[in-house]
């Protein structure tokens, strides 16, 4: 049976609501409020599948305790019953499982609780699925980390500017601002939770204390019906007062970055290093808190370059340097050493590859001038 909590500012809402679920069956309500600050501070406690939400209440709308009631429940579905339907675009922007208008048609309840059970039989098979194929049903221990579901990765860029891709290589939209940095925040501390005052210090630091956690629980909200709509169920993680990411869920162009550095750019590493580095770490979203990793691999990155310049070959030490400038455009030495690596290059026969010989071109005509 299904537990469910109801939340409404009228009584007689919830004696209807209370007495409709009894007569559908299958539903067993456990929990009834007329504030929703009073079900916040029970919903963990409760653990609901389904909450019942009425959208117009005083204090705290039924929109916006939505992200906070998410928070709290993550595996929790939300129904919204209101007599304005003037609400329905918001409430399913919210990914709620179900709208329904007052006074509430039976044959609409139970079209929801169908929805609810279908989602969760699928749900169900995906797990089922899982189990069968995977390492621990065979005998062994699944890997720490390993996805439940046998999904490929999103893809995340975080060179140069933050985008976020599914597997079938759609962009993904955030909601607003804040989510996006929320969700920058939390992989940017890769597999360590984030104590949830830390988030707020550092993304809503001129917030009071009750708006901040508001606009947290919001944002998370936002975060997890994202990665719902492209079928990732559990990415963003909750325990402990903490939050974190599923690290298994998402591959980024900084993680084959580091790897290449880590090898100090041997051999073809280095031409993989270049094309990888597009920009500086979360160069286009001017978070304060990206600054000092930012720096840090920006150093890492010319270091490692400079020391693979004294054992490439003309080639790639054209590229190394074509870097370095892009890089920092302001030392004068890397121009003196390309025109040396172009002069010999000239003497040879040589020419750079690609897209690199109509620069190296404009560049020797430059020094000539």
């Amino acid at each position: 049976m299904w537990r469910a909590i109801l939340i409404d500012d009228e009584e007689i809402a919830l004696d209807v609501m209370d007495i409709m679920l009894n007569r559908v069956g299958g539903v067993k309500v456990v929990g009834r409020f007329q504030l929703a600050g009073e079900a916040l501070a029970q919903c963990g406690a409760l653990q609901p599948d389904l909450i019942f939400l009425d959208i117009e209440m005083p204090g705290v709308s039924g929109l916006d305790a939505a992200g906070e009631l998410a928070a709290s429940c993550p595996d929790a579905e939300i129904v919204f019953v209101t007599a304005h339907d003037q609400y329905a675009i918001d409430a399913y922007d919210t990914e709620a499982i179900g709208y329904l208008l007052k006074p509430v048609a039976e044959d609409k309840l139970v079209r929801v609780l169908s929805r609810y059970a279908n989602r969760q039989a699928k749900k169900k098979n995906r797990s089922d699925d899982s189990v069968v194929g995977s390492p621990s049903a065979a005998g062994s221990a699944a890997e720490p980390g390993s996805r439940a579901e046998d999904k490929p990765a999103l893809s995340l860029k975080v060179l140069g500017s933050m985008e976020l891709y599914a597997p079938d290589g759609r962009l993904l939209t955030w909601r607003t601002k804040k989510t996006k940095e929320l969700f920058a925040f939390l992989w940017h501390h890769r597999r360590q939770p984030v104590y949830k005052y830390a988030i707020l210090e550092h993304l809503w630091p001129d917030d009071p204390a009750e708006r901040g956690q508001k606009l947290l629980h919001t944002s998370l909200y936002y975060l997890r019906s994202l990665f719902k709509s492209v079928g990732y169920e559990a990415v963003v993680k909750y325990g402990d007062d903490r939050y974190w990411i599923d690290a298994s869920s998402v591959r980024s162009d900084l993680e084959d970055l580091l790897g290449g550095l880590e090898q100090g750019g041997a051999g073809a590493g280095i031409k993989d290093i270049l094309q990888l580095y597009a920009g500086d770490y979360l160069e286009m979203e001017y978070y304060d808190w990206a600054s000092a990793y930012r720096i840090e691999l920006r150093t890492t990155l010319l270091s490692t370059m400079t020391a693979a310049l004294d054992r490439a070959a003309d080639e790639s030490r054209m590229l190394i340097l074509w870097k370095l400038i892009e890089v920092e455009p302001s030392q004068g030495h890397y121009y003196d050493l390309l025109a040396d690596v172009l002069s010999k290059a000239g003497e040879s026969g040589w020419r750079p590859p690609g897209a690199c010989h109509e620069g190296a071109d404009a560049f020797r005509r430059r020094l000539e001038r």
